[in-house]
């Protein structure tokens, strides 16, 4: 049986999870911006139609 590197091998599980972790971390913060935008951009129509209906 081979020896097995326990350090390499929980470094690169480390690695993987750090990478998978900032990956989701990126979705979040794009979604985030997405919604803010929408938002935005739906208050700033209701405040045009309310000048019109003014």
């Amino acid at each position: 049986m081979k020896n097995i590197n326990w350090w390499k091998v929980a470094s690169m599980a480390m690695l993987a999870a750090s990478a998978i972790m900032g990956f989701g971390h990126d979705l979040i913060e794009d979604q985030k911006t997405k919604d803010d935008l929408r938002d935005m951009v739906q208050e700033e129509v209701r405040r045009q139609m309310s000048e019109k209906n003014l």
